[in-house]
């Protein structure tokens, strides 16, 4: 019966993960009504950075949710999720209600938005670790991919839905959008949507009335894994099931002799020299992938094409989503094709794919085709980043403190976007005309997408190193066990 139960709650919660990363997705849409806040609020540039990085930032506390998850379970990290978004969106439409007040008070929609953004962080995290634990570690790639394709696509279907009923022709007088209907209908679709979550997302064993069943159904699928595991070493060594077995034949074949599955939590992460090189890593790609999504728009103005915008904030997305989605899919082959393989190569193809879309960004010339050329090759790489995050996080620390972990690593990615987004804010303003709050032309930003170039080529630098940190440990493992 408890099959039954099991197969039940780990569909639920897919569904319960599908929507609340459908809703996450409203943090990447913030392109899609930028240009009416700033100019709701008569904001600058820089104010307008201050409350798109504060929703940056917000991925900081996607670590507190992780400690929350880990010790109080999903319900009460959906509830901390269901009070946080709500109230974030609330406030935000409040503040278009009293735009004289807010105009002086940037701060306060900043933290808003930060509110809000980290609300969305804590059913992101539930929803992720309880799915990679409902499912065999095998399917984690595919099942983190179908996630962040969603979390992909969503921008784009925001966007769609702004375009098409709230911007109501105004294009040129963004003010006059109707932006604060837009954010009552997001309060309303994350209490919805986080009520449904803290209701019905749970752990298998959650399900189970018996506790002898949920302690069964842990041993069966504990047993499950062993056995896939057995069954790809074997599938990786044909020759070898293939021999007769005799008295010189090994009883352990050294293909299958690999380094154990670690379980470590945040504090023992911290101690390893590889968790430095992934959160500096993943401060460098998220950092200019979440700037370029977070200004595309702006840049878009500066080459005075700001009525193609909508295409942007469209391919952009869809661009993301085949990133993240095969940014996921593709480990999982790999890693059963190749085991041996270092877990963090694959992340060579979003670094690599970022410094090319620098360097495209900077020799554009303004021209249209260019800037969506560039934009689609940047989307790919940040969206597959995304994925192959949270996969390098499981491969290197175990699943067990998932949450936690990737939280903790997260907070790179939140720094990242920050700092990233305060340099373009100053490339984009010392090249305005004095007095102006805008800036038209390529040296808007050709300076500052080179200098991001130069430094995503050092992080290819970096993700070598990481691999070769893991293959001298594989290495010491088979001396040590030879020995």
């Amino acid at each position: 019966m408890f099959e039954t139960m099991k197969g039940r709650q780990k569909y639920i919660s897919l569904s319960v993960g599908i929507l609340a990363w459908f809703m996450g997705g409203i943090v990447f849409a913030f392109n899609a009504y930028a240009i009416a806040l700033k100019q709701t609020f008569n904001y600058t540039q820089t104010e307008l950075d201050y409350v798109a990085s504060s929703g940056d930032l917000a991925i900081a506390v996607a670590f507190p949710a992780g400690l929350v998850l880990d010790n109080f379970g999903p319900r009460v990290t959906c509830t901390v999720s269901l009070i946080l978004t709500t109230l974030g969106f609330a406030l935000m439409w409040m503040a278009t209600q009293f735009k004289i007040f807010f105009t002086t008070k940037s701060w306060l929609l900043s933290v808003f938005y930060f509110l809000t953004s980290g609300g969305i962080r804590f059913i992101i995290v539930a929803t992720k670790v309880v799915i990679c634990k409902n499912f065999k570690r095998k399917h984690m790639g595919k099942i983190l991919g179908l996630y962040s394709t969603i979390y992909g696509i969503s921008p784009a279907i925001f966007s769609a839905i702004y375009e098409g009923l709230f911007v109501q022709g105004h294009i040129e007088d963004a003010e006059n959008q109707k932006l604060s209907e837009f954010l009552i209908m997001l309060a309303l679709l994350s209490f919805c949507i986080n009520l449904y979550a803290a209701i019905l997302l749970k752990m298998e064993s959650e399900g189970m009335d018996d506790p002898k069943e949920a302690e069964l159904a842990s041993t069966k699928q504990n047993g499950d894994e062993t056995k896939d595991a057995t069954a790809e070493g074997h599938d990786n060594d044909p020759v070898g099931t293939k021999k007769e077995v005799n008295d010189k034949t090994e009883l352990i074949s050294k293909k299958t002799d690999r380094l154990p599955q670690p379980e470590m939590t945040c504090w023992q992460i911290i101690k390893t020299i590889q968790f430095y090189y992934l959160i500096i890593i993943s401060l460098i790609v998220a950092g200019v992938g979440g700037s370029f999504t977070n200004n595309i728009t702006t840049v878009v103005k500066s080459a005075r094409l700001e009525e193609y915008a909508i295409i942007f904030t469209v391919v952009i997305p869809i661009c993301s989503s085949f990133g993240r989605f095969f940014g996921g899919m593709i480990p999982d082959f790999i890693f059963q094709k190749w085991p041996d393989i270092p877990k963090s190569s694959i992340l060579l193809f979003p670094g690599i794919c970022s410094c090319v879309g620098h360097v495209s960004f900077s020799i554009s010339d303004q021209s249209l085709g260019g800037l969506i050329f560039s934009s689609m090759i940047m989307a790919l790489a940040y969206g597959s980043f995304y994925t192959q995050n949270n996969i390098i996080a499981i491969q290197l620390f175990g699943l067990k403190y998932y949450g936690q972990n990737s939280g903790l690593i997260a907070i790179g990615r939140g720094i990242g976007i920050l700092t990233f987004q305060k340099l373009f804010a100053f490339f984009y303003e010392t090249n305005s005309q004095l007095g102006s709050k805008y800036c038209y032309g390529e040296r808007c930003y050709r300076w500052y997408f080179l200098l991001m170039a130069i430094i995503c080529l050092c992080v290819v630098f970096l993700i070598f190193c990481l691999m070769k940190i893991e293959r001298d440990q594989r290495l010491q493992h088979e001396e040590e066990k030879a020995s």
